[in-house]
C-alpha cells in the first residue's frame, strides 16, 4: 500500500492494526477511532489529508509518519493548497433558523451514526432553516460529504475539543 493524502485512514489500519495504538500515541485525536462505531465509518471515509486537518498537522508530516510505521521508504510528498478553515460565519448560520440540534457524543454512546442522523432531521426541516451537530471533533468526512452533495454547511470551535457544525436546509 502506498501511503498518500488520499489514502483512507481506515485502509491504513486495516493493513496495519498492529499500529493503531502507535498512531494514537503520537496523534491523540485519534484515540475517538477506538470507538468502532466511529472505526466502522469515519476511518473508512477519512483520508489522510483531512485526518492531518482534524489532528492539526502538516498533511506531509503526518503521511510521512504513517509511512515510517508501515515501513515504506520515505518519498516526496505531493500535497494540494489546504482548504481554509477559519472561514466566515454564513450569514445563515444564525441561531434564530437553528430547529434541531443534535449532540455526536450521545449518539455515537447509543451506536449510531451522526450522519445516518443529521440526514434525517435535515428531512424534518423547510428551506432556509438550519440544524446544528455538536461533536468532540471537527467533523471533517461529515462536512466534505454535504459540501459535495451542495449542502450548505459550516464548522466552528466552541473550545478545547468542542465544535458545532452547522447545516442548512437549502
Amino acid at each position: 500500500m502506498a501511503i498518500t493524502p488520499e489514502t483512507k485512514i481506515g485502509d491504513f489500519l486495516a493493513a496495519h492494526p498492529d499500529q493503531q495504538e502507535a498512531l494514537i500515541a503520537r496523534i491523540p485525536e485519534f484515540a475517538k477511532l477506538r470507538n468502532p462505531i466511529l472505526r466502522r465509518t469515519v476511518a473508512k471515509l477519512a483520508t489522510v489529508e483531512l485526518a492531518a486537518r482534524m489532528a492539526g498537522l502538516p498533511t506531509a508530516e503526518l503521511v510521512c509518519f504513517l509511512r515510517e510505521l508501515a515501513g515504506e521508504a520515505a518519498g516526496p510528498v505531493a500535497e494540494r493548497a489546504p482548504t481554509p478553515m477559519g472561514d466566515l460565519r454564513p450569514e445563515w448560520a444564525q441561531a434564530s433558523a437553528v430547529r434541531t440540534t443534535l449532540d455526536a457524543d450521545a449518539l455515537l454512546a447509543t451506536g449510531e451514526h451522526p450522519l445516518a442522523r443529521v440526514r434525517r432531521a435535515l428531512l424534518t426541516l423547510t428551506p432556509g432553516e438550519a440544524m446544528q451537530l455538536l461533536s468532540p471533533f471537527r467533523p471533517e468526512p461529515l462536512l466534505d460529504q454535504f459540501r459535495q452533495e451542495g449542502t450548505p454547511c459550516w464548522c466552528e470551535a466552541e473550545g478545547a475539543g468542542r465544535f458545532r457544525t452547522w447545516i442548512l436546509k437549502a
